[in-house]
């Protein structure tokens, strides 16, 4: 039965494959077995020297290399080609010696693979079709990478985009006699972490932070969904429990099965010292007075998204100059891979109460008080909020 002839594919032919080799005769029959399994972009050189300067001259998509040659040897070319050229191309070395020692070595010098002398035919093309190919998916890979990455970049300014700026915050809380600060960290490209404010009428301001369960790409695009939710919920706003249950509803209706949130929802009035909160299982906020003494808000509540029908009622707390309330995700605190690691509640308040007596970067105190580092990094989305209340005291 005759031999089925080794035919290259389209990719194949238009692949540049240099080979290098100090005998003519070893030159000639790589470069016959090659063009007869279809491949047609073939380049030879005598020499290392030779072959850098071709590559110099236009990249190949592989090399297939003789290691003993005059002027500079297999093993030199691949150290050039790997460490001064910095090139990923696969070498494919050709040898009759058998040591081990050597073919570490040629290894070592940054070779991808080794080919018997004399050449066997079939095994030099399935060698040459294997990493051309493999070459090929690692570029398709590379490419998918790069297209995901710039995604990714798109969405993560998108989700920027949801929350406001210092300038637009200032805008709101100001004139209503506050002063604000946040923070918002995603522990990936993208996180499910969100929080708005807005304001409700001359008085008054509506405050609230949502944390998705999970992170990434589906708690990103939950996100989403909730600051669109959240937006339609005008009515509500004057209501933290309406405002609260109607976002249950939605969520119910559109998270994924064992997907849920944890929110909380404040309705502050710094003008009346009133403070009006519902919280969906979110951590309890903190309320620091201008004396630095420390009160944990109640977080009872039904997590988000989980069952419909609930209800949420709403607490009132009295505001006074000077009172300080932190809203705050369970990253601050909670480490879930260690978790000896997790703060304690008594930890959490003595960190807060002292990065409040710095007078600049609250931020960056804060975390340096908590964890001895300003720049530490977060397994999951990590948010902040810190009212500061600016007006006078409430009437008694």
């Amino acid at each position: 039965m005759a031999k089925r002839p080794l035919t290259g594919s389209d990719e194949d032919r238009q692949c540049r494959i240099l080979i290098v080799d100090d005998l003519n005769s070893s030159r000639v029959l790589i470069e016959s077995i090659l063009r007869s399994a279809g491949f047609t972009q073939l380049v030879t050189a005598a020499d290392g020297v030779e072959a850098i300067e071709a590559i110099r001259e236009e990249t190949p998509d592989m090399l297939v290399l003789d290691i003993v040659m005059p002027r500079m040897d297999g093993f030199e070319v691949c150290r050039h080609v790997r460490e001064a050229l910095g090139l990923d191309i696969p070498i494919l070395v050709q040898t009759g010696v058998q040591e081990g020692d050597f073919k570490v070595r040629a290894f070592d010098s940054g070779a991808s693979d080794l080919v018997s002398k004399p050449i066997n035919a079939g095994e030099l093309v399935s060698r040459v079709k294997l990493h051309l190919e493999r070459r090929r998916m690692i570029g398709r890979l590379q490419t998918y990478q790069r297209r995901m990455e710039e995604d990714l970049g798109v969405a993560q300014a998108m989700q920027h985009s949801l929350l406001m700026s210092d300038a637009e915050v200032a805008t709101i809380v100001g004139p209503r006699g506050c002063d604000m600060q946040t923070r918002y960290q995603a522990s990936n490209t993208l996180g499910g972490d969100l929080w708005q404010i807005f304001p409700v009428d001359e008085t008054r301001f509506g405050l609230f932070m949502v944390d998705l369960s999970g992170h990434g790409v589906t708690a990103a695009i939950n996100a989403f969904r909730v600051h669109m939710l959240a937006a339609e919920q005008i009515e509500e706003r004057r209501d933290p429990s309406a405002w609260m249950e109607r976002l249950n509803e939605s969520l119910v209706r559109i998270l994924p099965v064992e997907h849920f949130a944890t929110g909380f929802y404040a309705l502050i009035d710094p003008a009346l010292g009133c403070l009006d909160y519902v919280s969906a299982g979110a951590p309890p906020p903190l309320l620091v007075n201008a004396h630095g003494k420390v009160r944990w808000l109640d977080q009872h509540g039904t997590l988000l998204g989980c069952r419909s029908g609930v209800g949420f009622e709403a607490t009132r707390e009295t505001l006074r100059k000077g009172d300080r309330l932190f809203v705050y995700s369970d990253a601050l605190y909670e480490d879930f891979e260690t978790p000896q690691n997790t703060l304690s509640a008594e930890k959490l308040a003595r960190g807060l109460v002292s990065a409040l007596g710095v007078k600049s970067d609250f931020s960056s105190a804060l975390m340096q008080s908590l964890f001895g580092t300003p720049d530490r990094r977060f397994r999951d989305d990590l948010t902040w909020l810190l009212v500061e209340m600016k007006a006078q005291d409430a009437q008694a």
